[in-house]
């Protein structure tokens, strides 16, 4: 898969992404996932993820994990701008909840629907 083209991050950052994934596109799918529970009108419904077995299909956590893990291996100035973006995401995801949880390191793994199966 290409780095990531939306526009939202630099020509730069989207080949420093491509250079630190473990495979193609493992980057942005993790993102979209991402985005994808940020948009989530009701987060305590879990959609079926298709084969019916809790865990197997990874859940948000893994896919912020992913996004954290890049984070830490790429470039400063390319480090900074995907946390930027992905901060944008968290930040969505934290105001749907009434805890305040921000401060914990990998807050994404406390108490949130996806973490039940």
């Amino acid at each position: 898969m290409a780095p990531i083209r939306d526009g939202r991050l630099s020509g730069s950052t989207s080949a420093a992404i491509a250079r630190v994934e473990d495979w193609p596109g493992q980057i942005h799918d993790s993102l979209q996932n991402w985005e994808r529970e940020a948009r989530r009108t009701n987060p305590w419904i879990r959609p079926s993820n298709g084969c019916d077995i809790s865990g197997c299909c990874g859940a948000p956590r893994d896919d912020r994990d992913i996004l954290e893990q890049a984070i830490h291996r790429l470039p400063r100035r390319s480090a900074q701008e995907l946390r930027r973006l992905v901060r944008a995401i968290d930040e969505r995801i934290l105001s749907t909840f009434p805890a305040r949880l921000d401060h914990y390191h990998r807050w994404w793994h406390a108490d949130f629907p996806w973490n039940h199966g």
